[in-house]
């Protein structure tokens, strides 16, 4: 992978986590803690939800929640080649 491509793809993932869409708010706290098993679920609770709110995995959560999966939006902010290059990193 290029480091322009690379460089792309980066940008369109923060965006991606940055968005309204994904900003937990405290009544996705609980929901979230559900979907996790318990080591996971026992430490986000201790840390609660102030400290956990930029925790990738929960912004995801959130924007997931609220509609916006992050495959379907790489894939609309991504070129072809971008979004293909995106899915072979992650699969």
């Amino acid at each position: 992978m290029k480091e322009n491509q690379l460089l792309r793809i980066n940008q369109a993932a923060a965006s991606y986590f940055k968005q309204a869409e994904a900003a937990p708010q405290p009544h996705h706290f609980d929901d979230w803690l559900e979907s996790m098993n318990g080591p996971m679920q026992n430490y986000f609770r201790r840390q609660g939800f102030e400290a956990s709110k930029d925790v990738l995995d929960f912004r995801r959560f959130v924007a997931e929640q609220n509609g916006q999966g992050l495959k379907e939006y790489m894939r609309r902010h991504l070129s072809g080649r971008d979004y293909e290059a995106w899915l072979q990193q992650n699969s």
